[in-house]
């Protein structure tokens, strides 16, 4: 073989990888999955025993943008027994799977307000809920707080508390 059909060949090989790699980039991407979730009751350590009403209500769009809000309110050991202690922050990440889903929220504020300027998102928190065959089987868990960036993705996480209250996962 000549040292020009090398070449030419060698060009030739590179001009069609060059095509093929611009024809996978120039394709469209695949949707992302459109995931929701809602959570709204209380968590139990034992039965009849609640010490945190979780609502939240979040949302992934087809471009993978999460957004919603989480709000939990401190109990003492019923949800006719609210403390005056809120902990807030926009959801950032969601994960469903079935009857199983997980959100990530970071801590952007608490009422009464605790929390420096400085400091607010610096912590977050995991949610993982576990929808059960009835009502009364629903399980939740709590992971956190924890930094904000030491959560990569929200996969969810033990659910070894029951929840009273409803799930609507999407």
């Amino acid at each position: 073989m000549t040292a020009f059909r090398t070449r030419t060949l060698a060009a030739s090989g590179l001009a069609a990888a060059a095509v093929f790699a611009s024809i996978g980039v120039a394709a469209p991407a695949d949707a992302a999955e459109t995931k929701s979730l809602k959570i709204s009751g209380e968590l139990e350590i034992a039965p009849d025993l609640e010490v945190l009403e979780i609502t939240a209500d979040g949302v992934t769009d087809d471009k993978g943008k999460t957004t919603g809000t989480y709000v939990a309110t401190l109990l003492a050991g019923d949800d006719d027994n609210p403390l005056p202690f809120k902990v807030k922050g926009p959801i950032t990440c969601i994960h469903t799977d079935g009857n199983t889903a997980s959100l990530v929220y970071p801590i952007a504020a608490t009422d009464p307000n605790l929390i420096p300027a400085g400091l607010s998102e610096a912590l977050a928190v995991q949610i993982t809920v576990r929808k059960g065959p009835g009502e009364d089987d629903n399980k939740v868990g709590v992971n956190g707080p924890a930094p904000t960036d030491s959560f990569k993705g929200c996969k969810p996480a033990a659910t070894p508390y029951a929840f009273d209250g409803e799930i609507e996962i999407k």
